[in-house]
């Protein structure tokens, strides 16, 4: 007879314990410089920064804005200009540095910052870089007219033909935050500029895929009957013209932003109409001093590869493998 052996693990403790949870320990780890940040918001109220450009982001549409470092950007709404319908207009926002090698990273960004974002909140970088790329420096949404613990900015996924198809039918998709994405990725010089149109196809789905910044989406993450965690959204209040959000840019980057078909969630997607947003960027005149905050933990690969080299090889399957497509992200080592 087989007898099992059992290690017992006596006066085991399963309360709470901050000191020990994984997620609480990354968020202590960086956290931000609230002088600095508030000499950046003071260059608004002192009336000191400058403005770069205005620019538009049409309803129904997705586009891509510069923002150099040390600038800020800031969404604003207008409910009652010209052509809109005095509703507010949820948006969701990815990044990405002009090179394109870094871009706003859901993995590196909940990690340490939450799901969700508030004032002096910050974006990061994905794996390899783990990079601040802004930080949130104005909020002027009004909370108080949304339900009891509800927010507006939070980190998860976008609309796509997929997902409003499963809802609405293939037939009746006519947009999604995913086709906007790919129209904003487009409008971005180096990607605009790649000849092969197949490669930049891939490049720009690559980019859209990622999870990304809901702003003015009223929300609430909580349990359902089940317990699994869910995303409740509920209709975003009408704000007053001129009610905007500004993040402040540590990296040169492009903001990418779709301007979401759901509208203020007010009713379904088929009835919804579609608002302009207003964009201005302004240098504010300070420049970023946080670009090396996470150099101290950088350059860990090789000593990575090491360890994993020494464990076991064995193949998940042992079979013949015909050749494989590789990610957009891994192309540009097939021709060594």
């Amino acid at each position: 007879m087989c007898h099992k052996h059992v290690n017992q693990v006596e006066n085991f403790d399963s309360s709470y314990n901050s000191d020990v949870d994984p997620v609480e320990t990354f968020a202590r780890a960086i956290s931000p410089d609230l002088d600095f940040y508030q000499k950046v918001r003071a260059t608004k109220s002192g009336k000191k920064r400058q403005l770069v450009y205005t620019d538009v982001l049409e309803a129904e549409t997705g586009n891509a804005f510069l923002v150099k470092k040390g600038q800020v950007i800031r969404i604003e709404q207008r409910p009652n200009a010209k052509g809109n319908n005095g509703r507010t207009q949820i948006m969701d926002v990815l990044m990405v540095t002009p090179d394109l090698e870094q871009y706003s990273c859901h993995l590196s960004s909940t990690a340490v910052e939450g799901l969700n974002q508030r004032l002096y909140s910050g974006i990061w970088s994905q794996s390899r870089h783990f990079e601040k790329m802004a930080t949130l420096v104005e909020d002027e949404f009004p909370y108080d007219e949304l339900p009891e613990g509800f927010s507006h900015i939070w980190l998860a996924a976008h609309c796509s033909p997929e997902l409003i198809g499963l809802a609405q039918g293939k037939e009746n998709v006519r947009n999604s935050c995913h086709e906007n994405f790919i129209h904003g990725f487009g409008r971005i010089p180096a990607i605009a500029n790649i000849e092969d149109d197949t490669l930049r196809q891939e490049v720009i789905q690559f980019f859209s895929d990622r999870n990304d910044w809901n702003i003015f989406q009223g929300n609430r993450f909580t349990q359902d009957e089940n317990r699994i965690t869910r995303a409740r959204m509920c209709p975003t209040p009408p704000v007053k013209d001129g009610t905007a959000i500004e993040w402040y840019a540590e990296k040169d980057l492009y903001v990418v932003i779709s301007n979401c078909p759901y509208g203020d969630q007010h009713t379904c997607y088929s009835k919804i109409k579609n608002n302009d947003v207003f964009i201005e960027v302004y240098d504010t005149g300070i420049a970023p001093i946080h670009g090396e905050a996470t150099k101290r933990i950088q350059g860990w690969e090789q000593a990575a590869l090491e360890r994993v080299a020494k464990r076991d090889q064995t193949l998940a399957h042992d079979c013949p493998v015909d050749e494989i497509k590789l990610p957009v992200e891994l192309a540009h080592l097939a021709s060594r």
